[in-house]
């Protein structure tokens, strides 16, 4: 007996097969003779070869089956390229620095590699097939690993020539590196505790993680990358057939038909290392059967055409399983076709990564500066990269309101949404004349009610001017000297109590026609006082069956701003104060004075207080705790609008059942 060891199973293979052959021919001579003479023809002209260089082995992009043979997305790509332009294609498995060296050196040579994010590789490249991105695994009892700091000092299983290897020999990091020849070869030393992590790509990872158990995803992706099929520059006519043939599947649909089919989630690819295992015994009993003759042969046979059944069976399976991703995948399409977003992948040089199809007119600067304001999308995108992580920009175009923001993703990546938000827009404008009409409302039962007072006072004094009217005709015919004095002084108190009420309601009549104005429509120096007993008098209502504590100072610079939007910001305080007094001994205290340099103005009240989480979403439009009262949840919003259009700052100091405390910083104004 003769034992032959080998440690490439791969020559191993190819001698087994060819002793198979060799009985083959011996035992069958007329089945060699015959089909040699099928073979003879008249000599052809040599055609032109296309070679694609191979040089991974990692479902699905590129591997060989359990028959030894090329498969894979790269290998089914290169095939309709080589069908497309007539050329005959070879496939030539090798490491990826000869690989390198074929595309570079010689003509028509295809390969496809993977790109890590910012590196600069002098080749001649076509469209990117697909991105993809790399990420540290560890063990699921370990901490997550979002960061090449995270790394440091730990032992780390990278592939040997793969697109990481090829990143770290530019980009040293610090850590301790273990070089494994097989992804499956570090998940197997992770799981065996002999590494901390594994450094490997999505798709590769992704396949291997349900046979691992023990194994997870560290934590974000460390480096983006993209696979790109590189070509020889040897022959620029060729490079540009190759590149309008990727253009031409890529518009056609059958590039997505290629993705559905052999990158599609869900889907097992086989694995190397259990072809491997399978490939070796298999090799070995031909080895055995080269040696023991024919009855080993025709077992070989009968093991292949149960393997063949087999195999058959698994084909019907994955056709089912590709029907079904594909109608699931084609709905999935149409639901990202659907979005109303506009979603764009950015490059440090503004170049687009990758789009969803919508508002292309966004990076078209002439468009962009008929924007109201308007818009320097490069120099936001720059700010992104500078350090911004995310940014947000609203602006008017062509009778609509937009929104952008700009997220930072990783160093060389910025994503860009667009988003039509002019729907929204007009209904937070109703919502605010909502609020103000309400408010007015509210209002308005107040003020009626002041008004009656003084025309009560007005019909009480003209029935007594009438009163003193027919005694001074009295007087007047008795010659009642005193008495017609008496009745003189009567009359002109009575008159004057006539005008004051007339001149009360005239006021009342007036805050309340300029109540509803909207925006900054007359800003001019304003004296702060004259509008707190504006406010005072608008809100009389409210406020009688408090007690009222004014503080206000003399002698108050004067501030800039529109007076009916400040009373408008004063009513709603007291407002607000008013209804967190629910208790006969409430007392509301307004203050006014100077302070750093700034008039201030305070509304405190002893009510129920705000406990912190309210207190910090008062602001929010349609936030309220008085919803079931009728509360719209504007009012201290517009307030915090008014303010911020004054350049005001707002200072809230609240606790609950003591009390809460408004203050405002208004600046004062230049104007004399």
């Amino acid at each position: 007996m003769v034992i032959i060891l080998v440690n490439d199973w791969q020559y191993l293979r190819t001698w087994g097969l060819g002793i198979g052959l060799l009985f083959a021919q011996v035992l069958t001579p007329s089945l060699a003779v015959q089909s040699a003479a099928e073979n003879i023809s008249t000599p052809q002209p040599a055609p032109q070869e296309l070679t694609f260089n191979v040089h991974s082995n990692t479902p699905p992009f590129e591997w060989q089956n359990e028959a030894g043979e090329e498969t894979g997305f790269n290998i089914e790509l290169a095939r309709q390229i080589a069908q497309k332009l007539q050329y005959d294609l070879t496939i030539k498995r090798q490491t990826l620095d000869k690989t390198l060296q074929s595309v570079t050196q010689k003509a028509r040579q295809l390969a496809v590699i993977d790109v890590p994010a910012g590196a600069n590789l002098d080749l001649n490249r076509a469209l990117p097939l697909l991105p993809t991105y790399i990420s540290a695994y560890n063990r699921r009892t370990e901490g997550n690993a979002d960061s090449w700091l995270a790394l440091k000092k730990k032992r780390v299983a990278v592939k040997q020539g793969s697109s990481m290897d090829m990143y770290l020999k530019a980009n040293p990091q610090d850590f301790i590196l273990v070089p494994v020849v097989t992804n499956e070869q570090g998940f197997e030393q992770l799981s065996a505790g002999k590494v901390d992590f594994v450094l490997a790509e999505f798709y590769c990872a992704r396949r291997l993680l349900p046979l691992f158990p023990m194994t997870k995803t560290a934590g974000n992706p460390l480096l983006f990358s993209q696979f790109y099929l590189i070509m020889s520059d040897k022959d620029p006519v060729f490079a540009k057939a190759v590149t309008e043939v990727l253009k031409q599947r890529y518009h056609g649909g059958y590039f997505d038909d290629l993705l559905y089919k052999w990158v599609g989630f869900g889907k097992e690819k086989i694995e190397l290392g259990q072809v491997r295992k399978d490939l070796f015994q298999g090799t070995l009993i031909a080895a055995i059967i080269s040696s023991i003759g024919l009855l080993i042969t025709l077992y070989i046979s009968l093991v292949l055409r149960q393997k063949t059944k087999s195999l058959r069976q698994e084909l019907l399976q994955r056709k089912r399983a590709e029907a079904e991703i594909n109608r699931v995948s084609a709905q999935f399409h149409s639901v990202l076709d659907g979005l109303p977003y506009g979603v764009m992948l950015l490059d440090k040089q503004q170049q687009t990564l990758w789009q969803n199809g919508k508002y292309h007119w966004i990076l078209k600067p002439d468009t962009l500066a008929q924007a109201h304001p308007k818009v320097d999308l490069t120099q936001l995108i720059s700010s992104g990269f500078s350090g911004e992580d995310s940014q947000q920009v609203e602006f008017s175009l062509d009778h609509k309101r937009w929104k952008f923001s700009l997220h930072l993703i990783s160093d060389n990546m910025l994503a860009l949404f667009v988003e039509d938000f002019t729907e929204s827009f007009e209904l937070k404008q109703a919502s605010e004349l909502s609020t103000r009409l309400a408010s007015l409302g509210e209002l308005t039962t107040g003020i009626a009610h002041e008004i009656n007072n003084p025309v009560g006072l007005i019909t009480q004094s003209i029935s007594l001017m009438q009163d003193i009217i027919d005694d001074l005709k009295r007087a007047s015919l008795a010659a009642s000297t005193q008495q017609l004095q008496q009745g003189l002084e009567e009359l002109n108190f009575t008159s004057q109590s006539v005008q004051e009420s007339a001149e009360r309601i005239g006021s009342i009549i007036h805050d309340l026609k300029h109540f509803s104005r909207h925006g900054l429509s007359n800003v001019k120096p304003l004296a702060l006082n004259q509008i707190v007993e504006t406010a005072l008098r608008l809100t009389h209502n409210n406020v009688k069956r408090l007690s009222l504590q004014l503080a206000l100072a003399p002698n108050l610079p004067a501030i800039k701003g529109d007076e009916l939007q400040l009373q408008l910001v004063l009513i709603n305080l007291i407002q607000n104060a008013c209804l967190a007094m629910d208790k006969p001994e409430g007392l509301l205290t307004i203050e006014t004075g100077v302070e750093a340099g700034q008039v201030y103005l305070k509304v405190i009240d002893n009510g129920c207080g705000m406990q912190p989480h309210i207190q910090s979403r008062i602001r929010e439009p349609f936030f309220t705790t008085r919803r079931e009262q009728g509360g719209t949840g504007l009012g201290l919003s517009t307030t915090n609008k008014i303010l911020v259009e004054h350049g005001a700052q707002w200072l809230i100091h609240s606790q609950p059942n003591i009390g809460t405390e408004m203050k405002i910083l208004l600046g004062m104004s230049n104007e004399a």
